[in-house]
């Protein structure tokens, strides 16, 4: 082999392993784990509460690596996502007060609570890591808002609005139950049935078989915590196909291996 040749697939190798690498320490923390950038515009116009399905969740986190595990519910829950302020038309604001430093004791009297409603179902993640994550991006921007101004204020409201507005029993009384195939415009229909506001219903689709599975459910509040219509936010009234169906999975999709909790 002439001594250019062999080093072009040096050059190859050398390159092959950096991608492979870098793809390996952005994927660590997984996508929520991002480095912070402040938003200096802190405005917004209402505020998204949203609720994932665990199983979605966890299929999406195996995809990543096929050794990642999940911490599910041991019932068939939804758990909260976070309440995110947000702008007409648009994703944001974000990370608006980076001097504002995430204080894991601060949810002591209700870290119990979060444990099952607010679950980080990436197992193997940093401890305190999803909360941390979504009081960064999301807290500090509702800090404005005097009953969500600190995190165990933010927090607990999380979980007050699922105790009230559990997609669990929504979608039930709308006979919207899992191990079920929908259309999307069911979805919406039925949680616009139970609540009398509409909502925005978020799917993921599988690559290889082009399957589509329920994702989130988004619903939308005024600043006084009224609950209004989301009209207007990015990707009403959903990214799903309105022509496919819709899998609600009762079990993580081609699962491996699962820790219930």
């Amino acid at each position: 082999m002439k001594h250019s040749d062999l080093l072009k697939i040096l050059i190859v190798l050398a390159t092959v392993l950096l991608i492979v690498d870098g793809r390996h320490r952005g994927r660590k923390y997984g996508k929520k784990r991002r480095q912070r950038i402040q938003n200096s515009d802190n405005n917004f116009d209402l505020l998204i509460f949203t609720q994932h399905w665990p199983q979605t969740v966890c299929y999406m986190w195996k995809e990543e690596y096929v050794s990642h595990t999940c911490l599910l519910p041991t019932n068939e829950e939804w758990t909260i996502h976070g309440i995110w302020p947000t702008q007409m038309g648009k994703e944001g604001p974000s990370y608006c007060n980076n001097a504002s430093r995430f204080d894991s004791s601060a949810l002591s009297p209700i870290e119990d609570d979060l444990k099952t409603k607010w679950l980080d179902v990436e197992n193997g993640t940093a401890h305190y890591s999803f909360w941390k994550h979504e009081w960064y991006k999301h807290g500090t921007c509702a800090m404005v808002i005097p009953s969500i101004n600190n995190e165990l204020k933010y927090f607990t409201k999380g979980i007050e609005l699922l105790d009230t507005y559990d997609m669990k029993y929504v979608l039930a009384k709308a006979n919207i139950l899992p191990n079920n195939h929908y259309k999307v415009q069911e979805i919406l229909d039925g949680v616009e049935k139970i609540l009398g506001k509409r909502g925005q219903v978020e799917c993921i689709v599988n690559p290889k078989t082009k399957e589509r599975y329920l994702f989130e459910v988004r619903i939308c509040f005024d600043k006084s915590f009224n609950l209004i219509n989301c009209d207007g936010i990015a990707n009403f009234p959903t990214n799903c196909s309105k022509k496919k169906n819709i899998i609600y999975p009762s079990s993580v999709p081609d699962s491996i291996k699962i820790i219930q909790i």
